[in-house]
């Protein structure tokens, strides 16, 4: 029971520095406006974290265990590896999507921060994006994916844009639905990665297949419908 006291008492002041650091800054917030907020003594706060930026690099570690756990469980529901990257990415704007605040904390003031690397919080992140690597070395190994890609470079490009566009987006508040941007980020890479020689290529590219044993001119007839 006191063990769950504690607990709480943490995630509260965890939830409250998110909300003060996403709306004042990191450099301009204090301590004593987090405990004010929270409705706890600065001494409270202490009891847990030494500094200011050891409450800072501590605030991804659980929410992004969860993410990933719940991303994990989704992955074995899935077939096919672009089925399974379109999910990854969904999952990651809809979090951002559902938690401006935190959104906001990971790319402003925790992303370009190298002291931040060696804390639980990115090694959190850093196991959990490995399942999309993962994803991608499956679809190379069942022909899904061409052979020649690079599996770390996909992943960076996937992790990269979704950095510029949700940066962007708690700069600006544009757009207005992280989610709309998924489909045609993960349509555009997929027709890139997609081994085509492997028919038929991902559903979601929306591509007529060739039907083997029909001459050229049945074909034009197919795709001209399709």
């Amino acid at each position: 029971m006191a063990q769950n006291k504690t607990e709480l008492r943490k995630k509260k002041i965890i939830d409250t520095a998110t909300k003060v650091f996403a709306q004042r800054g990191f450099n301009e917030s204090t301590i004593s406006e987090i405990a004010r907020e929270a409705k706890i003594s600065e001494a409270s706060i202490y009891e847990y974290f030494l500094t200011k930026e050891g409450l800072l690099f501590s605030i991804p570690a659980a929410s992004s265990h969860a993410l990933f756990d719940t991303m994990a469980f989704h992955l074995k529901l899935i077939r096919g590896a672009a089925n399974k990257l379109r999910a990854i990415v969904y999952l990651l704007m809809d979090s951002y999507q559902k938690n401006p605040d935190f959104a906001t904390v990971l790319m402003l003031y925790l992303k370009h921060n190298k002291r931040f690397l060696d804390t639980e919080g990115h090694i959190a992140i850093k196991s959990g994006i490995k399942q999309i690597t993962q994803v991608i070395d499956q679809g190379i190994e069942t022909g899904e994916f061409k052979k020649d890609i690079n599996p770390y470079l996909i992943r960076s490009m996937i992790l990269g844009t979704i950095e510029h566009l949700v940066t962007n987006w708690v700069m600006t508040g544009s757009p207005d639905d992280l989610e709309q941007l998924v489909d045609p980020m993960i349509d555009t890479i997929v027709l890139g990665i997609s081994n085509t020689d492997n028919l038929p290529v991902h559903w979601s590219l929306q591509q007529p297949v060739k039907q083997q044993g029909v001459s050229n001119k049945t074909q034009a007839m197919l795709d001209s419908k399709s």
